[in-house]
């Protein structure tokens, strides 16, 4: 009680002034229509400001949660456009795993090389977020490489503008197969190999993954056929083609997983042997 009673003591002016403050505002609302109309706006301003900060720190602490929403809807809005570009390999739907093994994750491009004849790109997730080598790596547009080296939260990628990396493709609406390959001119410039001259091929023919490989789908559209010359010598096309896009330019992808690689591996090495 006493602790009470000197507390009051030591700050009887301030307590004073706030109760005189309190009254007189108490007053002036009753007695004058102008004063209670400024007095709703200083407590309409102070309780907008008071919601807004409020507001805005629920915001910021929510929007990691949303970030994470999104990467995930990114994620299976673009195994969705994998799958709708496979239709006659996967007829009888595409929610089965039988029918479409390949899983979607989404990465940041850390490191894009390329003014070299061997490029690589490094991307910010690894081993931890269940990366592993061989996986195929895409883009929105197209394809960007293959998972080469791996560690717990990094993983190094060969490049599709690597001269060691050749991509299966085929000729859509065509039964053509070839092999995709870049010469080391402009990062959109590629070549198409193994086509024979027999082939009905033409230019502006649109060019997308083969299927033949457990690294990619069938159907992801690549590019367009720019030039075509009949080598009569060896029997096969000579094939320039252009790229939707350009890879040196990219800083986001995909990774795709296909959950039947271990198994189609294992028939690959008991053929070998």
């Amino acid at each position: 009680m006493q602790r009470i009673l000197n507390v009051f003591v030591k700050y009887r002016n301030s307590i004073l002034y706030l109760f005189l403050l309190g009254f007189s505002l108490v007053f002036l609302k009753a007695n004058s229509s102008f004063h209670q109309l400024k007095l709703k706006k200083i407590s309409l301003f102070f309780s907008s400001s008071i919601y807004s900060f409020s507001f805005s720190i629920n915001r910021y602490f929510n929007l990691e949660k949303e970030n994470q929403r999104l990467l995930k809807e990114n994620e299976e809005l673009k195994s969705i456009q994998i799958k709708s570009n496979t239709p006659f390999l996967y007829t009888d739907g595409y929610n089965n795993k039988t029918n479409f093994p390949f899983e979607v994750q989404k990465v940041n491009i850390i490191k894009n090389s390329f003014q070299s004849q061997y490029n690589y790109i490094i991307i910010d997730k690894g081993a931890a977020s269940g990366i592993k080598r061989e996986m195929g790596v895409i883009s929105a547009d197209g394809i960007i490489g293959l998972v080469q080296a791996v560690t717990d939260n990094y993983a190094s990628v060969i490049s599709i503008l690597n001269q060691d990396m050749k991509i299966n493709v085929r000729f859509k609406n065509r039964t053509t197969f070839g092999s995709l390959l870049w010469k080391g001119v402009a990062p959109k410039k590629f070549s198409i190999e193994d086509v024979v001259s027999t082939s009905s091929i033409k230019i502006g023919d649109t060019i997308v993954t083969g299927g033949m490989s457990s690294y990619f789908p069938y159907g992801i559209p690549l590019g367009v056929v720019t030039n075509l010359k009949n080598n009569i010598q060896n029997g096969y096309y000579k094939i320039d083609a252009e790229l939707f896009e350009n890879p040196a330019e990219l800083y986001k992808a995909y990774v795709i997983e296909n959950s039947d690689f271990k198994e189609i591996n294992s028939l690959k090495q008991n053929v070998k042997q």
